[in-house]
């Protein structure tokens, strides 16, 4: 089973928007500038098929929807809906956007897991810029803990021009100390800091890593030897982060590493999908 761990559906409005943005220009000269040729679930769903991918986890905002269609964007009940209209191809998992109301975003987590398509929380410290054990964010953690869902914090440097050290994975030891039941997998790779990393999940069982936004042609020959070793094999998660890296284009390269049978089926997305079904028992049968 091939399991994309960061799939998007940008409205298009939006998309011109963000990318217009001063600190988005790394990511532009990344990427280019078209960061929505999905702009329907159709068309995502034609990406994911061309691709070979049987499940996708669309990420959406935590806000409320009419705050996010304020906005331009789409709800997590939008894509809640999408994964209804198209059972077993999509799962959701909503992102925090504004942290400093932790207890609005606490409640509306609550709200959202008890939707079975909802299987995970995302923190991406480098867009309100506070770390990533700041204290807003324990509230969290803790909500997560409780409810069984694994949480995706960014990690590493990020390609937008703003201030990596949120993102620094040695505060990443705060949260699996403070949360040891809470699965916690590090987003976007984490480069340049894959050796430490590999030492981390070496320490902690709880903690996993996903490729998001980071081609694996590009991945670090001593995290690739990991992957395919006995306490390593299903900690690194595939994921595209589609459309920024298309779903195809992120799936051939994953497929080019050199790991064993047993190696590449986990880290395409067998490990992933157990992860997943922790909470929902009913996506085994899937």
């Amino acid at each position: 089973m091939i399991v994309d761990g960061w799939v998007n559906l940008i409205p298009e409005a939006f998309a011109a928007r963000w990318v217009a943005k001063d600190s988005q220009q790394g990511v532009v000269e990344l990427f280019g500038s078209d960061l929505a040729k999905s702009p329907t679930a159709e068309g995502l769903l034609a990406a994911l098929d061309e691709a070979g991918i049987d499940i996708g986890v669309l990420t959406s905002g935590l806000s409320d929807p009419e705050r996010t269609h304020r906005i331009g964007g789409y709800a997590a009940e939008d894509f809640l809906a999408i994964a209804e209209q198209y059972p077993g191809r999509f799962l959701v998992s909503p992102t925090v956007e504004r942290a400093e109301k932790p207890g609005r975003n606490v409640a509306r987590i609550r709200e959202l897991a008890q939707h079975p398509d909802v299987v995970m929380v995302r923190i991406t410290p480098l867009v309100e810029q506070y770390e990533l054990n700041h204290r807003l964010y324990y509230p969290i953690y803790a909500a997560c803990e409780e409810l069984a869902l694994p949480v995706s914090i960014n990690i590493g440097i990020p390609g937008p021009q703003v201030r990596s050290r949120c993102q620094d994975p040695v505060l990443l030891e705060d949260v699996l100390i403070d949360f040891p039941g809470l699965t916690v997998i590090g987003a976007h790779m984490g480069h340049p800091y894959e050796a430490l990393l590999i030492q981390y999940m070496l320490k902690w069982p709880s903690l996993y890593l996903m490729t998001s936004a980071y081609l694996a042609t590009y991945m670090d020959a001593a995290l690739v030897k990991f992957m395919d070793s006995s306490r390593g094999r299903g900690r690194v998660l595939f994921a595209s982060d589609h459309p920024v890296i298309p779903a195809a284009k992120a799936l051939t390269a994953a497929r080019q590493l050199p790991l064993s049978d047993e190696g590449r089926d986990l880290f395409l997305g067998d490990a992933l999908h157990r992860i997943l079904t922790q909470r929902r028992p009913s996506l085994r049968s899937v």
